[in-house]
């Protein structure tokens, strides 16, 4: 018996276990298997971001790529049309029901749905699946096996193969306010902000980006009536995705020019080239020229650049937003084409300018943040700089900026982002096998991993240890996208397949 673990119940442990069915069942030798599957909430299939019961909080990317199958994105637009299409209440954005956005939880009653079947083809298949509704805090390496145990003290079978799916974690800064009552570590669950947010006049959220869009989504659409401030260093919010984006044929940054480069120098691709075609790109798509600095938004006001924003994606999105977004099936090999010094560049100079274009928020939201802002509800501070807790009766935060500008707040939402090393993620079990050397960290983020196979690489962790998601954000990009994720899995389940049944095993 071959034993495989799964650990994670979200979506990116859903399409493991589902692709491993498939490749499982093709092999015509289920019964040569079992998978043990641990989820430490009490609902597998949704995971926090999906399993929120807000129905204003909305995917982030469009239909026709949130499918669950690797060769099928549109496999979840399908799955729409057959559930109400475009009449469903979840269902958000004008335009086709392909490029429409549906509610986080409706998502996650898809990716259960899509389990569930394929629990029940297992089943008559002969599969065995074991689901431990378990924290996974331990793994052992013990003779060419590893073993399990959970926060209730169970080991399970020795597995063969261990697939981490473990999802996204929490904010790690500010970990010192976890003891203030008025203090939130986290947006999700969003009952955590419900409970409290009544009580307060002026509610602060640290981070501007995709989280903390949701987390003001969370607040207006439980009617709060205070003062909502966004604090970032760099006030920078996400773009708004149009409504269907315009194509853009590229001819500089291309797949061929860069292999073409490396070719002909033997060099690693620089940063500074990848941008200087992107320049070159914008120029031919605008007719104009354009300097780097007009891309930078730093510190402009939000509100203004929103509307702006807004309009261009009624026209069909802004030329900066659509050439992002036809790199989507490329970044990874941009990405692989970068050394371990310029993939640090590219975070340090690039990483919050490429993200708000490449990871923009639905038009959706856009109008709702716009409403807020009209109203003198929603005020986005940059250059955040620290803060002060008192600690007194009001336990009032006061944020205060570079420039010396303070602001009170009586409850402080965390919405800063997950933490890309692993020692910073305050996972106990990423903890205890970075102390047991089962892992290892590598230094843009995340583990080391064999982005072929997904196989990560350690000095004591064996062959077996395989990961996809949040924990090998440094040497893949796009890990927090259930379409990138879903193409890494088909990797991943093929490579154990081949190993198990070539008779290797390692």
């Amino acid at each position: 018996m071959n034993h495989i673990a799964i650990i994670g119940g979200g979506a990116c442990g859903v399409a493991v276990f589902v692709d491993l069915f498939h490749q499982i069942g093709l092999s015509g030798k289920p019964q040569a298997f079992s998978i043990h599957w641990y989820e430490e909430d009490e609902q597998f299939g949704k995971g926090l971001a999906f399993g929120t019961d807000q129905p204003g909080h909305i995917l982030n990317t469009q239909a026709d790529l949130m499918g669950i199958f690797p060769e099928e994105p549109d496999h979840f637009a399908k799955w729409l049309d057959e559930n109400g299409g475009k009449s469903n209440k979840a269902v958000k954005g004008g335009g086709k029901l392909e490029d429409s956005y549906t509610s986080r939880n409706f998502y996650g009653n898809y990716l259960r749905e899509q389990m569930q079947v394929y629990l029940r083809h297992a089943q008559n298949l002969g599969l065995s699946v074991v689901q431990y509704k378990q924290r996974a805090e331990k793994i052992d390496f013990e003779a060419g096996k590893y073993r399990i145990t959970t926060n209730e003290g169970i080991m399970a079978h020795l597995a063969d193969k261990v697939i981490l799916a473990v999802g996204t974690p929490k904010p790690n800064k500010f970990s010192e306010l976890r003891s203030n009552k008025n203090y939130i570590d986290f947006p999700w669950p969003s009952n955590r902000i419900l409970k409290k947010y009544r009580e307060h006049r002026n509610i602060g959220i640290l981070g501007s980006s995709l989280s903390a869009i949701d987390t003001v989504i969370t607040l207006l659409d439980n009617d709060y009536a205070g003062q909502i401030y966004l604090f970032s260093p760099d006030g920078l919010m996400p773009k708004v995705q149009p409504v269907e984006n315009k194509n853009v044929e590229r001819k500089f940054l291309t797949l061929s020019n860069l292999n073409r480069w490396k070719r002909e120098r033997m060099q690693p691709i620089p940063v500074k080239l990848l941008f200087r075609w992107f320049l070159q790109e914008l120029e031919v798509i605008t007719g104009n020229p354009v300097r780097a600095k007009s891309l930078n938004r730093v510190g402009l006001p939000a509100d203004q650049l929103l509307d702006k924003d807004i309009e261009w994606a009624e026209k069909r999105g802004d030329p900066v937003v659509n050439l992002a977004y036809s790199l989507r099936h490329e970044a990874s090999a941009l990405w692989d084409a970068l050394s371990v010094e310029e993939k640090i560049k590219f975070k340090k100079w690039l990483g919050p300018h490429w993200a708000i274009n490449r990871h923009g928020m639905p038009l959706h939201n856009a109008y709702k943040l716009k409403r807020a802002f009209d109203m003198g509800k929603l005020k986005v501070i940059p250059f955040f700089e620290n803060l002060e807790e008192d600690r007194g009766e009001g336990a009032n935060f006061i944020m205060k900026t570079v420039s010396g500008a303070s602001y009170e707040v009586g409850l402080l939402i965390n919405a800063t982002g997950s933490p890309g090393a692993l020692d910073q993620m305050g996972n106990a079990l990423i903890t205890y096998l970075l102390e047991k050397k089962l892992i290892r960290s590598h230094p843009v983020g995340g583990a080391v991993v064999n982005p072929r196979t997904m196989q990560l690489f350690s000095p004591a962790g064996g062959n077996g240890i395989f990961a996809v998601g949040h924990l090998v954000n440094g040497m893949l990009m796009d890990v927090n996208a259930v379409w990138f994720n879903v193409k890494t899995v088909r990797n991943l389940t093929q490579e154990i397949l081949f190993r198990i049944l070539d008779g290797n095993n390692d």
